[in-house]
Order: C-alpha cells, then structure tokens, then sequence
C-alpha cells in the first residue's frame, strides 16, 4: 500500500488479545475507509494475519505499552492519526465526524468525542465519565474531559512533543495536557468510541500507577505553564488531584 493514509491508526494488543477481532471489525466499518492500522502487541501479545492490507502488524522494541505506542507513533503516514486499543470499539461514523469537526474548524489541531463504556458483551455499562464537562485547557488541568479517543493532526502531534514514555500510566492525559498549550480542540458531542471494562484492562490492573503517573504529568503542566508561582499541587485522598491558591507560607502540605 503505497498511498499516503488520511488517518493513521494505532492500536494497541494485549495478552491474548480476546477483544482484537472486534476492534478490527470496528475499523473494517468506518463509513470512511482512507485509514491505515498499526498493530503492535504489548505484554507478550501475538498478533494474528490479516487480509485487509490497510492493517499492518509492526514489532516494536519496548519495555512497556508507553514506550511501544511512542515506537509506533514514529511509522504513520497519515495526515492525521488516533489511538485505538485492541480491547475497544469505534462507531461506524468515528472518522468521518471527527474530519467532519476538523473541516468546519480548519485551525483546531485536536478533535474528540464523547465516549461509552462497554462490557466484555459490548453492552453499555454509562457514559464515560467526565466527558459532557466542557473543555478548556485550564479545565483540563484538573478533569481529563477529552476522553480515550482524540484524532490528532500530525503536525501539531509532532509539534506538542508526541507520546512521552515518562508517564506511561497517563501518555494519553500527558499529550492532551501538551497538546492543549499549543493548539486548539474541538469537541464532537456524539459518544463515537466504547471503551470496554474487564478485568485484565490495565484501568483495572494498574488503577493506582495511573492516578500516580496522571498527577505527575498533572504537576509538569502547572510548572510549564508557569502556575506554580500562584498554586500548590496536592493528590487528594480521594485519589484525584487540586490546584488552590498558594497559602501564605506556601508549600506542600500547607493545607490546613
């Protein structure tokens, strides 16, 4: 397949991959069909063949999903490209809404969508959460709003620094954080991906290194955008993270 792609797929594989041929399918039906597919597999997947040339399974060199997904991210060729992990589903109408956002909006550098979770049987368990908050890139500091699925120019990717493995609990969170100082978003309100809830899900295998790794990344933003000057960060028993004012003898733990 030698022409250029207008949406480059990443997709992530797991284990044994239980959910990966419903995922495929999921692509295989795109009312848009002018996408490439990168699979690579993670945590000692084995990736099956595929007939459909627009699928490509690549070997990746890395230690975790983090550093695979910013591997593969280096191998696209679209004009614009997504994350779709190999345990999730997209609508018939995911790329031809969020191209659609992007041609009603040509400066944005960043669409996303609203978003379902799914079980093992794909029936619907909520909306996801956070998504219906509206979006601003303080807003965005404090509630991950842009969800699991953002179609990405690749230029502004490239120009917000791209997957950065230091997090790799909250790479997805970390891009958007970088990603909302150097251009703007657009929000399609349609729930156009189902992310599904199971057991071996790594929301459920490593819930805690998520909340660590997303605070993290939470912390650099407030320091590159120069708040720390006004705002102490804290990670709230709750398991979530604040900003607040600075107390007058400044701190961490000034909290009182």
């Amino acid at each position: 397949m030698n022409r250029i792609p207008t949406i480059s797929v990443l997709v992530p594989v797991r284990g044994s991959a239980p959910f990966l041929a419903r995922a495929v399918d999921s692509l295989r039906s795109q009312s848009v069909a002018d996408w490439e597919a990168l699979l690579f597999g993670v945590d000692g997947a084995t990736l099956p063949a595929f007939d459909d040339p627009r699928l490509r399974c690549i070997d990746v060199q890395a230690t975790n999903q983090a550093e695979a997904t910013a591997a593969a991210a280096a191998q696209v060729r679209g004009e614009f490209l997504c994350v779709l992990d190999g345990d999730d589903l997209l609508d018939r109408n995911t790329f031809a809404a969020l191209l659609a956002a992007f041609d009603a909006q040509p400066g944005i550098g960043m669409a996303y969508s609203q978003h379902l979770l799914v079980d093992v049987r794909d029936t619907v368990i909520s909306p996801g959460p956070l998504c219906e908050l509206p979006y601003s890139p303080d807003a965005l500091l404090l509630d991950f709003m842009t969800g699991p699925l953002q179609l990405m120019r690749r230029e502004a990717f490239a120009k917000a620094g791209g997957f950065n493995a230091a997090y790799p609990d909250a790479t997805d969170y970390d891009l958007c954080l970088r990603l909302s100082e150097t251009c703007a978003f657009a929000h399609v309100p349609q729930p156009l991906y189902r992310k599904r809830v199971h057991p071996q899900s790594p929301a459920a295998l490593r819930w805690v290194e998520q909340i660590e790794d997303r605070y993290r990344a939470f912390a650099a933003a407030v320091r590159r955008r120069g708040l720390d000057a006004q705002y102490d960060c804290a990670l709230e028993i709750d398991s979530w993270h604040i900003l607040q004012p600075l107390r007058p003898f400044g701190g961490a733990g000034n909290w009182g």
